[in-house]
């Protein structure tokens, strides 16, 4: 009877090393998912009713949300009033009108200089029906922007 080779484990155990170090290598994205390109832009707090970024703060009506914009451009935020149609919109700088205009609802355009010299482009876009409602409001917040 012929007797049965002596099993080397020193290979095999480098066999599943490699093998391993190959199904770990499989696990590396080939490239910068493009996610990771996106940092968060400068921080912003909203804070007992007030809206507070790098360049303006503002006071948010009460029961409306506040929408940050994009990281990558100039600090911009959205207030959109419960009735989810209302917008007031504030952007650092001067904004052209056809840019901001809501299609269908009464806008309008004001541009503040704040006293550190910043302009910041008020819009206000409501629908035709609740226009007058929502006015004061806007008047607020217009009112209410300040420089850090």
């Amino acid at each position: 009877m012929k007797k049965p080779k002596a099993i080397n484990t020193k290979s095999y155990f480098v066999y599943a090393m490699v093998f391993c170090g190959l199904m770990f290598a499989a696990c590396i994205p080939a490239h910068v998912p493009d996610n990771l390109d996106d940092t968060p832009g400068p921080s912003v707090v909203v804070d007992n009713h007030i809206y507070q970024g790098a360049l303006f703060s503002a006071q948010v009506p009460a029961g409306w949300r506040v929408i940050t914009g994009e990281a990558q451009a100039a600090q911009s935020v959205i207030f959109v009033a419960p009735d989810g149609k209302t917008l007031i919109h504030l952007i650092a700088g001067y904004v052209e009108e056809a840019a901001v205009t809501v299609a269908n609802q009464r806008n309008e355009i004001d541009p503040v200089t704040l006293a550190n010299a910043e302009t910041v482009t008020v819009v206000f876009s409501s629908p035709y029906s609740t226009w007058a409602s929502y006015f004061p409001e806007f008047e607020q917040v217009r009112d209410s922007l300040s420089s850090h």
